[in-house]
């Protein structure tokens, strides 16, 4: 059996499913060196060990000065492939020098997993670390990414394109069987009978657009309430902007709410709209779009959507338009809010993109078909 060291910085609840698949298929040892990405970015609380991972091969390493201590000696564990890699802090970027120096010197390949897009990204620590992500994608003897935006980005940096293997980003969102009754009793509870919802989740902060998706709202022409379900640095703003746009009665700031919630706000929506904008950097992927898209819902992003290109058939189960476009924006939001056959129709076609290519099966194979090649390649 094949053994692999799985370098990642966190597990978060939507990567367990994949995680396990894979234990199932390699002897597999999985590293997770910065687990204060969960926390930091989601408000999840550390947990020594993580659930639904407790019979896996799994390590928690502790952080001291952000630097992921027991990776060094780690790193020379008995292993056939080595998955790793990651610029997004210094101390990310000195642990991947180190292993990437390791796999080179034992001869052992290594697969780099990341979710970076040509977006144009122009400051100075992107300039500054462009030779070392060059480096990684030379050496690397594999690499998968979510999507074709992802596979153009690294075909930019000189990746020889059969290196290179789609891994969709999947989310284990699931249907339960109170989810409708909960979802009555939240619409009753906001006084959501008989109103058009707008939904969108995600953090509060500037390059999700939100400001964005407020001024479309203000410009439509169809009755809706916009569910804004989430926290961040930018709520107060955002809250002063839709008091200023005189959409007081048009929206309701929720905060955050649980994953394990999330499927009634899905069920009572109309419409999911991922409204990102590139600060900085363009959104990744967004996992919200599968998730609405599993609950039939049409769904509209913006081209600094990562998933967007890939995800979203313009015109067939939503819209992508261009980023920071409030007009636009809510055009294509009048175009589904006025017309029920078409919000239906658009929200069928959500549910068969998602149930013909975005599941755990999928994935697997494409981390399959990474590990087989750089195994062929060692």
């Amino acid at each position: 059996m094949t053994r692999i060291l799985f370098i990642h910085n966190t597990a978060m609840w939507y990567r367990i499913p994949f995680f396990r698949a894979l234990d199932q298929i390699y002897q597999i040892e999985y590293l997770f060196t910065h687990m204060q990405v969960s926390r930091d970015i989601y408000g999840l609380e550390d947990h020594e060990n993580i659930e639904g991972m407790e019979d896996i091969n799994q390590v928690i390493l502790p952080n001291h000065l952000g630097v992921a201590w027991g990776l060094i000696r780690r790193a020379f564990h008995r292993y056939d492939v080595m998955v790793g890699g990651s610029w997004d802090s210094i101390p990310e970027i000195l642990e991947s020098i180190y292993v990437y120096t390791v796999a080179w010197l034992r001869r052992k390949p290594i697969i780099l997993w990341r979710e970076d897009w040509a977006w144009e990204d122009t400051s100075s620590k992107s300039k500054l670390i462009q030779p070392l992500i060059k480096w990684m994608v030379r050496t690397s003897s594999a690499i998968v990414v979510p999507g074709s935006k992802h596979r153009e980005y690294f075909l930019q940096l000189g990746s020889n394109p059969e290196k290179i293997f789609i891994m969709p980003n999947v989310s284990n969102q699931t249907l339960h069987e109170d989810d409708p009754q909960r979802a009555e009793y939240l619409k009753e509870k906001l006084d959501l009978e008989g109103k058009k919802v707008i939904l969108y989740v995600g953090r509060l902060i500037k390059r999700k657009g939100v400001q964005y998706l407020l001024e479309a709202l203000s410009r439509i022409h169809s009755e809706a309430i916009l569910l804004i379900a989430g926290e961040g640095e930018c709520r107060e703003e955002l809250e002063g902007m839709a008091r200023e746009l005189e959409l007081d009665d048009n929206v309701i700031f929720t905060g955050n709410v649980a994953q394990e919630e999330l499927n009634s706000y899905y069920m009572l929506s109309d419409l999911v709209v991922v409204p990102s904008i590139t600060y900085g950097i363009g959104d990744p992927w967004v996992l919200v779009l599968n998730e609405a898209m599993y609950f039939k819902n049409p769904v509209i992003a913006t081209d600094a959507v990562g998933a967007a290109s890939d995800m979203i058939h313009n015109g067939e189960n939503g819209f992508m338009v261009p980023e920071k476009d409030a007009s636009a924006l809510g055009q294509c939001m009048d175009k589904i809010l006025e017309d029920d056959n078409l919000a239906h129709k658009m929200g069928e076609e959500s549910y068969k993109i998602i149930r013909e290519r975005f599941h755990y099966v999928n994935m697997v194979n494409g981390f399959e078909s990474a590990v087989e090649y750089s195994l062929k390649k060692e």
